[in-house]
């Protein structure tokens, strides 16, 4: 499998190597590999999409605690995905409520499972295509890398 180092993980999601390994020792990202004292983290292509999506909901002015809840679910969604191409055609939501329901719904769902979540009527929703910012992170990645070169 694929891996990346923290520096290409951080760059091509737009964040600093310091803000991630602060969210990794704070508890707000969880990487899919524990490691070793002494050892080098290395980063998956689940771990570069949940950072994708992390940055693509910056953008909307999230708390890192807010964000940290919501990439902790799809961290969950893609455990048992054996790689990108398996979200094809799915979509990663979450829906505020507001006071009709206290906690958010969040979820990797098909186009048809998303309308059904639409027809609800949430007072706010957030939908990020995860293989399009996955793909962009990914294209973002030194093409040396990318191949093969650095990367195990």
């Amino acid at each position: 499998m694929k891996t990346w180092t923290i520096h290409e993980v951080a760059d091509a999601c737009a964040m600093t190597t310091g803000e991630l390994s602060q969210w990794i020792a704070r508890g707000q990202f969880r990487p899919s590999v524990t490691v070793q004292p002494g050892q080098r983290r290395r980063f998956d292509w689940r771990d570069l999409a949940c950072l994708a999506v992390m940055n693509a909901l910056r953008k909307h002015s999230l708390s890192i605690n807010g964000m940290a809840l919501i990439v902790s679910d799809l961290r969950d969604d893609l455990a048992g995905m054996n790689d990108i191409s398996d979200i094809s055609g799915r979509s990663f939501f979450c829906a505020d409520w507001g006071k009709k329901q206290p906690c958010p719904t969040v979820g990797l769902v098909t186009e048809t499972d998303l309308f059904a979540v639409l027809k609800r009527r949430p007072e706010t929703v957030i939908i990020v295509d995860v293989a399009a910012v996955y793909r962009d992170a990914a294209d973002a990645i030194p093409a040396m890398t990318a191949a093969g070169g650095a990367a195990q």
